[in-house]
């Protein structure tokens, strides 16, 4: 396991796509220092009885929406770019155990999506709170002690996008299709959820990936949020962490399941 580990991570590593993707974080965190500057210039040009109003998201929790899709395409290129260039074969001949194999790729690729995740959510919060400075903007004034379980918290969600990118990448052995069905299920249907009648909006969001993010950072689910559902409605942070790891396990079962029985092509 220990050989299958190193020569998953130095495959990792060396890919041109582990960059690109890793690049796409670093530009999505400098993105968020940008909007952070554009809210203090807006903040700066209110009249003073105007400033307490002005809201605008965290640059923390923004970050999050172009990570987890960054962690969720690094997760199907961890194993779809070996069906594209054949690699699998040599893979698989090197290591005959291929759940060991499947294994190795997902400590590595979710030791990179952790620490992705972490590192941009902190280097949105430092680089967001450098740019306000001492400014009394609304959601910018918290100090870290008082942020930090929430980060790190919501933090683990690139972690857990990467390894269901993997598990559907293994799966469907097509890049487009495994990253169209992280995207949908991610972004799209929570909004089909939210406009379900009340309170299955609520419950059917509750169990969604996007709504577990949300959750196991405390918060209500969306249509609760949105007032289109009582309160009430939703998870623990502990029950969201444990539907969350369930997530993984369904995905990375069905791809055990599937590589152990399917000839390679």
């Amino acid at each position: 396991m220990t050989g299958a580990l190193a020569s998953e991570w130095l495959k990792l590593r060396s890919a041109r796509s582990t960059w690109y993707v890793l690049g796409a974080v670093v530009a999505s965190v400098l993105l968020m220092a940008v909007f952070t500057r554009y809210v203090v210039n807006l903040w700066e040009g209110l009249p003073a009885e105007r400033r307490a109003g002005l809201r605008a998201a965290e640059p923390e929790r923004l970050v999050l929406l172009p990570v987890q899709i960054c962690a969720a395409v690094l997760g199907v290129l961890t194993i779809t770019s070996e069906y594209a260039t054949g690699m699998i074969r040599t893979s698989l001949v090197a290591v005959p155990r291929r759940g060991a194999v499947l294994a190795a790729k997902a400590v590595a690729v979710a030791a990179v999506a952790l620490a992705a995740g972490q590192a941009s959510v902190f280097a949105a919060f430092f680089a967001g709170r450098a740019v306000v400075g001492d400014r009394p903007i609304h959601g910018f004034t918290a100090p870290l002690a008082g942020e930090l379980p929430e980060m790190l918290a919501t933090g683990l969600s690139p972690m857990v996008l990467a390894l269901v990118g993997l598990g559907l990448g293994t799966v469907l052995r097509s890049t487009a299709g495994a990253v169209t069905c992280v995207v949908v299920l991610l972004y799209v249907v929570p909004r089909f959820a939210v406009a379900l009648p009340a309170p299955w909006n609520a419950r059917v969001g509750s169990v969604l990936l996007e709504d577990l993010t949300r959750q196991l950072a405390g918060e209500v689910p969306m249509a609760v949020g949105l007032g289109r559902a009582g309160a009430g409605i939703g998870l623990s942070p502990p029950a969201a962490l444990a539907v969350m790891a369930l997530y993984v396990v369904v995905a990375l079962g069905a791809a055990a399941a599937v590589l152990g029985r399917r000839d390679v092509r």
